[in-house]
């Protein structure tokens, strides 16, 4: 069979030899026809990837604009919302309405309304009832105006223009706030509703009113109180931006801002702006298209009234009833090429915009064209490229065998995959034990990750606690992969469980926290904050017959309060929203330990609820509840021991003061409500005897 075998291909090679030598011309056709193919094949492909990734970030940058314009709008409201209860609430007290009165009736009297209402008693009385409740820092101060436009009192500072009359504008816009009961007043120029020349100055204001009624329920006045756009108007719509090109902003009917912006410093320095510290951009920038970028040397000679208005700020104005997304590059009121979306707010008169630079927001599709070019350059040279694929692929085969086997450990299987790295279960040659070895993904290795993996051991391994997970061994592969072991741990985490049973008994939730709280009493006292305590990180396992045994884990995120250092991923808020204390949120530099310990009352709620303590349709919906709403009792879903229920309220307060001050005292206040119904060995081996299979799972492995 070896004999015909041999000849068979003897002759086959020879058929193939002997064809070949008669076709020379063919053999060079055929390889340019491949080549040919090959190339058409690589471009009609790479047009396809381009056209899919596009498209698919376009979806992205779509939905982000969209989530950004909604959670800003929302928090706008939500800010619009208080400051018209707040006027409301001070409009209805009786002692203003009977003032009010007092000054209306002698302005319908005096033949000099400007010298008897500035002189009137009742003005110190009015001040004394108004001027504790003005806080200096929200607001410039307040007005009273009778339904005829006459200024029945001020602020102190303006009280020269007492007894004047509001100018036609004023006049118009004042009907507007009696026919409604009351509103907000766009940002106007100080002076625009009253021609008296101490009022001329270039700075904007901007107000919220309610009606001040008499005993009769007739329209008697109007209370106006008066905020600087620049300030919380602004700050608010900042809230949610997009990169670091991102500005959001409100805009009137006729196309011009109403709200502060990102760039000011940047419109000042090209001219758009004068240069000064007290000009702002509200009123003084119009939303119009000069025609190229301002911002790198081009110039107009069309007047601004001449320009068309952006593409963004048109399509919203030109229609109210919905949301409007621009993926298509336009150029905003600086020139610059962007992308945005915005929304008219019929109730409010006026509408809110986002948007971010196009070259930002596109980024991504560089590296894809970047690469697309070099790959058709390589592809010109395709047997080198061909040899050098092979080689590559030889490589990574090589670098596959070489991690199963890390030092003394053989890696057997992969157990797990997250954000950081993959998760591996491994045995010792030696101690033959199994260990967990956790190493970065080949995709993520950067001197930025790697600096954080390593911090993550460093610090882990200084923690000795027994709820704290422990770390074996750490090293580098020979291709410099940076990995280290750590304990095996079978069981489950608090997420699962949650999932899996719902609200957990009241002593065994409290019997977990105590354990929490013991590894970060320790984490604390060594200056370390861990910032992502939440139910994936926490593990129920078994250590020595010990069931339930608790293992606090992932100290990835954590801040350490001995250096100025930090080690997590840039532009990033560190943690999962819902357990976020809200201090993380609004100064993330300026926390310490008890930030942790709201985290555990976040726990705590889920385990005693069965549900997370605000829930959301995005991220950024959950951090806005977390910042702008009081968390709710664990009383209001379950029946709980009053003590209890007022400890995980007291955990979940917004001020870090109304918190437990350290672990260690929560711990002990959890010892005490606990008291003699404490969750046993024997209660923890009747729940597990149920659920076996659970110890022979990894937990922990994200």
């Amino acid at each position: 069979m070896s004999s015909q075998h041999s000849g068979n291909i003897s002759k086959l090679r020879w058929q193939t030899g002997t064809a070949t030598s008669a076709a020379p011309g063919r053999r060079k056709h055929g390889w340019k026809l491949l080549l040919l193919l090959a190339i058409t094949a690589f471009v009609l492909t790479g047009i396809w990837i381009h056209n899919r990734v596009e498209d698919a970030l376009h979806q992205i940058i779509s939905e982000n604009l969209q989530t950004i314009l909604a959670a800003d709008i929302a928090a706008l409201e939500f800010w619009m919302a208080q400051e018209r209860a707040t006027v409301d609430s001070w409009a209805e007290d009786a002692k203003l309405s009977k003032l009010t009165q007092a000054l209306q009736q002698l302005a319908a009297t005096t033949p000099d309304p400007i010298r008897d209402l500035q002189s009137a008693p009742q003005q110190a009385r009015l001040h004394e009832l108004l001027d504790p409740l003005l806080d200096p820092d929200s607001y410039l101060g307040f007005a009273i105006v009778n339904s005829a436009g006459l200024i029945l009192a001020t602020t102190a500072a303006d009280e020269h223009i007492i007894g004047h009359q509001m100018s036609p504008q004023g006049l118009a816009d004042l009907a507007s706030i009696f026919n409604e009961q009351g509103g907000w007043i766009q940002p106007f120029w100080r002076g625009q509703y009253l021609n008296h020349k101490s009022l001329q100055e270039d700075t904007t204001i901007m107000g919220v009113s309610a009606i001040i009624t008499g005993e009769a329920s007739r329209s008697q006045a109007a209370l106006l109180l008066f905020v600087q756009p620049e300030k919380d108007f602004t700050r608010i719509l900042s809230i949610a931006r997009m990169g670091e090109s991102g500005d959001t902003y409100a805009f009137a009917a006729d196309g011009k801002m109403l709200s502060d912006t990102r760039h000011l410093e940047s419109l000042k320095e090209n001219g758009i702006l004068p240069n000064a510290a007290s000009v702002r951009a509200v009123l003084r920038i119009e939303l119009r298209d000069p025609g190229g970028n301002l911002l790198r040397g081009y110039h107009t000679d069309t007047p601004m009234a001449a320009r068309p208005l952006t593409r963004l700020i048109a399509t919203a104005l030109a229609d109210h009833s919905r949301q409007h997304v621009v993926l298509e590059r336009y150029r905003d009121y600086r020139g610059v090429p962007v992308v945005g979306a915005a929304r008219w707010i019929p109730g409010l008169g006026f509408g809110v915009a986002t948007e971010v630079n196009a070259a930002e927001a596109f980024g991504a599709l560089r590296p894809i064209e970047i690469a697309y070019w070099v790959f058709a350059i390589l592809l010109l040279v395709a047997l080198a490229g061909l040899v050098i694929f092979s080689i590559i692929v030889s490589r990574l085969g090589n670098r596959i065998e070489e991690f199963k086997q890390l030092g003394q450990y053989t890696l057997e299987k992969k157990i797990g995959e997250g954000g950081m790295g993959k998760v591996y279960i491994a045995r010792h040659a030696l101690l033959r034990r199994p260990t967990a070895i956790k190493l970065i993904s080949a995709a993520k290795v950067d001197a930025g990750n790697l600096s954080r993996f390593e911090h993550e051991v460093q610090l882990t391994s200084q923690l000795t606690h027994p709820n704290t997970i422990e770390i074996y061994d750490y090293g580098h592969t020979r291709d410099g992969v940076f990995y280290y072991v750590m304990e095996y741990l079978p069981g489950i985490d608090l997420a699962r469980l949650i999932e899996e049973d719902g609200a957990i008994p009241a002593n065994r939730a409290i019997h977990i926290l105590c354990q929490m709280c013991g590894s970060l009493s320790e984490a604390h006292a060594r200056g370390f904050i861990h910032r992502d305590i939440k139910p994936m990180n926490i593990i129920l396992t078994d250590r020595g017959g010990q069931l339930d045994f608790v293992k606090v884990l992932d100290f990835g995120l954590v801040k350490d309060m001995n250096t100025t250092i930090e080690h997590t991923v840039a532009d990033a808020i560190p943690g999962t929203p819902p357990y976020i204390a809200p201090e993380r949120l609004s100064n993330p530099q300026n926390i310490d330990c008890r930030s942790d310990l709201y985290s555990v009352g976040a726990v705590a709620f889920n385990l005693l609820t069965g549900k997370q303590v605000y829930e959301g349709t995005s991220s950024m919906d959950i951090a806005y509840q977390v910042v702008a709403n009081p968390a709710p009792r664990v009383s209001e879903f379950v029946s709980v021991d009053a003590a209890l229920d007022q400890l995980v309220s007291d955990c979940l307060e917004r001020d870090p003061d109304a918190r437990p001050q350290t672990a260690q005292i929560l711990i002990e206040q959890l010892q005490a409500i606990m008291g003699a119904d404490s969750w046993t060995q024997t209660d923890a081996h009747r729940y597990w005897d149920q659920h076996p299979e659970w110890l022979g799972q990894n937990a922990g492995t994200e």
